[in-house]
């Protein structure tokens, strides 16, 4: 794509920065009409800018959000969180169903598969008045931030990620599964395909352990990582919804959590999640 990106931005009537390396909300985009040359520097830009934000997608139907997640890649159908029945690639984040769909602790979406996601593109139907904003977490600039000594000993360092946390679920429900609950092993390092850049690839949820440490080691460096990530408010930036506003961010670079500060409110909201590649860690990177 066009490094400058001259498509997507000829669009583009209001562009905000949340900080100068993290997060941007453009405005005078509508999602559903995005050329093909503007979708590919969109990708671009999401993989810099680790998310992108859209107001007043009102025409975004669920057909239109599959079609847009297809640009990317293949769309991935999770195993247990509830789905559209005629769109099973979109699932329905609904804080009436379970507190699973009121996340309040680090992730990146679905890391405990072969191939995790790329980009997860979310949108919401419904609102609280007050709360129910979403917080990302920079994994660029947590890297950066490593004193050379601990990036040398991470970059040679794999972690196996899991799915515990849904078969724990289905155990004490009895809920059945659309798919298989994976265990998958990544570099603890992971490089982007699309920036080059590299980012720290643990998160509190679905990292089990990191591989060929004793466990004292690997809890210790796995709670020191998810410490700066929840903690370091430079890494931050927050979401505030409204109806029919869209985020798309890279799974790959950024870590996010649910705020649970609604209640007694709901919301409901519909994601699409693009399937990536295999983790990879470049040393040329």
């Amino acid at each position: 794509s066009d490094p400058e990106k001259k498509a997507l931005f000829a669009s583009v009537t209001k562009r905000i920065d949340y900080t100068p390396k993290f997060g941007t909300e453009l405005h005078g985009i509508k999602l559903s009409q995005l050329t093909e040359q503007q979708s590919e520097e969109l990708a671009a830009l999401i993989a810099e800018r680790g998310a992108v934000f859209f107001r007043d997608q009102d025409d975004l139907d669920y057909k239109e959000h599959v079609k847009l997640g297809k640009r990317w890649g293949p769309l991935h159908v999770h195993p247990l969180v509830p789905h559209n029945k005629d769109n099973p690639e979109v699932i329905v984040l609904d804080s009436r169903l379970s507190r699973f769909n009121t996340n309040d602790s680090w992730h990146s979406d679905v890391s405990f598969e072969p191939a995790p996601a790329s980009f997860s593109i979310l949108k919401f139907e419904e609102i609280p008045e007050a709360g129910g904003d979403t917080i990302w977490s920079n994994g660029y600039q947590l890297y950066d931030d490593l004193s050379q000594p601990i990036k040398t000993l991470l970059e040679g360092l794999t972690a196996t990620h899991s799915s515990d946390i849904f078969k724990i679920l289905t155990q004490s429900s009895g809920r059945k599964t659309f798919g298989k609950l994976n265990d998958s092993v990544h570099p603890v390092i992971r490089t982007n395909p699309v920036t080059g850049w590299k980012s720290v690839y643990v998160n509190p949820v679905f990292t089990r352990e990191i591989n060929g440490l004793n466990p004292v080691e690997s809890k210790w460096i796995l709670d020191y990582l998810a410490d700066l990530v929840a903690k370091k408010l430079q890494y931050q930036i927050r979401f505030h919804w409204k109806k029919d506003s869209v985020a798309i961010w890279d799974n790959r670079s950024t870590y996010h959590t649910g705020v649970p500060d609604f209640r007694p409110y709901q919301r409901r909201g519909v994601r699409v999640t693009v399937s990536g590649e295999k983790p990879f860690y470049d040393p040329a990177s």
